[in-house]
């Protein structure tokens, strides 16, 4: 009796041992990426300065997280003047992660240059056009960096940013163009000209 009980306790234990473990369960996860949000994304720094400290802040909405923001290293040289751009990141605990650049002007030029508003090429001819916006000191954005005809040409137009680097000239930050502001005699800005690849454009406020 007792060997019949001992065969069937072994059986038991073989049966047990041989069950199959069942795997953990998979965990599902919703994509999210965080949201990163500018208190600042527009710098001017004087040359030879520091780097600026970027203003922003990454919030994933979803999963109810405040995020850190990480600066990636970039190229910008605060020793050479013109435009740089740089780059941010938040990742949230799932490996989901946003980008972000930010913008900076390296510059000496004085912060009283103002050379926003609307300007009409020479012709002058208001379907010529451009809408500039100052971002930071030297810093800007242009509407119609080539200068095309808006009304007969709408797919040339084309939107760019540039820095004055010093009071008279000016780089553009993705097209490359170098160009001239000439003051009039009279109080204020007059002229802005540089050539691009169709030749020579001028504008006027």
């Amino acid at each position: 009796m007792k060997k019949i009980l001992l065969f069937a306790l072994l059986s038991v234990f073989v049966i047990a041992s041989c069950k199959k473990k069942e795997p953990n369960p998979s965990t599902v996860v919703t994509a999210s990426y965080p949201k990163i949000t500018f208190s600042q994304q527009y710098y001017s720094v004087p040359v030879g300065s520091v780097r600026p400290l970027v203003q922003a802040t990454a919030y994933d909405s979803f999963y109810k997280q405040s995020l850190r923001i990480i600066t990636i290293d970039s190229s910008i040289n605060t020793f050479v003047p013109g435009f740089y751009t740089g780059t941010i990141y938040a990742q949230n605990q799932y490996g989901f992660v946003t980008y972000a650049n930010y913008y900076v002007a390296v510059t000496n030029v004085s912060d009283i240059q103002d050379l926003s508003g609307h300007w009409k090429q020479f012709t002058p001819n208001d379907s010529f056009s451009t809408n500039i916006v100052k971002l930071a000191t030297g810093l800007y954005s242009t509407s119609n960096v080539d200068g095309v005809n808006v009304f007969t040409n709408p797919t040339g137009v084309v939107s760019d940013y540039f820095v004055a680097i010093d009071a008279s000239d000016i780089i553009f930050a993705n097209s490359g163009y170098i160009g001239t502001v000439i003051d009039n005699p009279a109080p204020g800005v007059d002229t802005i000209r540089y050539t691009t690849a169709t030749g020579m454009v001028t504008f006027t406020h």
